[in-house]
């Protein structure tokens, strides 16, 4: 072969690359390449430390992979359960984190993940070049199906998504002694309560009342305690309170909504190391959600009591004129054995009321915080009526007191409902 076909086949072999290239850096913007010509998307780049090899060096640790293929643009969400096979692979199982291999046309795309509609961190910067991105996930709200019931991913800009994987843990069905032995099968549980009560001020919430605790969980070991909150005026404090006390420096509540996680020294059980739990909040804030981890065991749960009386009635020839709290056992004979019963509500029967009067429960708390909670108030009209007044804070009997403002009534009946 001459000099000069040397160079010419060595010109068209560069100029074969460079388009090559060229073409797999352009995927994803404007119209799919070769829409109708049975290619349904570019050849792509190889990526530095090939994410698809799935090498992991960690034993108890696997990768569930879900190929997404699909080009988004402007601000776009995608839902990464949405596909009933990779959910049902992740059902039940406890993620360590996501990874997502994409591009954006300019080199300037925003990628973020939510998880239970919230971003546990910033967004990152999505390059030109095919990459791999990967996201914390919370490792206190991970497990699929139980704490972490959504997870997405936000875009902004001219998207391309090639894949997104799941770095997963496996399951271990059973824990070794320092023997060697095998013993019961351990697994970490969260029981989580989604809330909307308003904190002014000061205010608790009772754990053990909210998750029956006692009957329930009696000798569980508690890993750690989250709560969800938001501020009104950019600065609250919560703590958490084991026996009455205090066991950690508080905690900042800020604007919007946001986590904090206390965590519990080792072998703390219930009912034994555990007698009382109990988030203590000081400022004006919304509290949405509080969790639990627990090291369960299989066999381990108490069976529950057997059915109780959920409802106490009374007649009654009252009046009640602008108090600011009455305790709920001095208006009724009550028997004592309903004094640490939670309050469903109270319904009260108004033989007369004169229009405006304002009527709530509140939860008196009789520790060195001296806290009291209080429902929204029931604003009455004139006359003859039935007012129903939610309990608050799943306050016992002994706790609540009926607040009356604003006017006079007078109570024919009332009617106490127990949870």
């Amino acid at each position: 072969m001459s000099l000069k076909q040397l160079v010419l086949s060595a010109f068209l072999l560069s100029s074969s690359l460079t388009s090559s290239l060229s073409y797999a850096d352009s995927i994803g913007w404007g119209n799919r390449p070769n829409p109708g010509a049975g290619s349904t998307r570019p050849n792509l780049p190889t990526v530095p430390n090939d994410p698809w090899a799935n090498e992991n060096s960690s034993s108890n640790s696997k990768t569930v992979e879900e190929n997404i293929q699909k080009y988004f643009s402007g601000q776009s969400k995608l839902d990464l359960l949405a596909d009933f096979y990779i959910r049902s692979q992740l059902q039940g199982v406890r993620i360590k984190d996501i990874t997502i291999i994409a591009s954006t046309e300019q080199g300037a795309g925003q990628a973020s993940l939510l998880l239970n509609g919230q971003f546990l961190e910033s967004s990152k910067l999505v390059a030109r070049q095919m990459a791999s991105y990967s996201f914390k996930v919370d490792p206190f709200a991970n497990i699929v199906g139980q704490s972490l019931s959504s997870i997405e991913l936000g875009m902004q800009g001219r998207f391309y998504v090639e894949k997104v994987i799941f770095n997963v843990f496996e399951a271990s069905s059973s824990t070794s002694t320092g023997s060697g032995h095998s013993t019961e099968g351990t697994r970490a549980e969260v029981i989580r309560q989604q809330l909307n009560e308003r904190i002014q001020e000061e205010g608790g919430l009772e754990l053990f009342r909210i998750f029956n605790l006692g009957m329930e969980k009696r000798g569980q070991i508690i890993k750690r305690v989250s709560v969800i909150a938001r501020s009104d005026r950019g600065f609250a404090q919560a703590s958490l309170l084991v026996n009455n006390q205090q066991i950690s420096t508080a905690q900042t509540v800020f604007m919007g909504s946001n986590r904090l996680t206390f965590e519990l020294g080792q072998s703390m059980s219930i009912g034994r190391e555990i007698q009382s739990l109990r988030l203590y909040f000081r400022g004006n804030l919304t509290v949405e959600e509080v969790s639990i981890e627990i090291e369960s065991r299989e066999g381990s749960r108490n069976p529950l009591p057997p059915s109780i009386e959920q409802r106490f009635e009374q007649i009654l020839n009252q009046r009640l004129y602008d108090t600011s709290g009455v305790d709920l056992r001095s208006l009724i004979q009550i028997p004592s054995r309903f004094d640490d019963r939670v309050i469903n509500s109270v319904d009260l029967i108004l033989r007369n009321s004169d229009m405006g009067v304002r009527l709530k429960l509140c939860q008196v708390i009789q520790d060195r915080f001296q806290t009291a909670n209080c429902s929204v108030p029931v604003i009455t009209s004139s006359g003859a009526q039935v007012v129903r007044l939610l309990g608050v804070n799943l306050a016992k009997l002994r706790e609540t007191t009926l607040s009356s403002r604003m006017g006079m009534i007078d109570i024919d009946r009332i009617v106490i409902n127990f949870r």
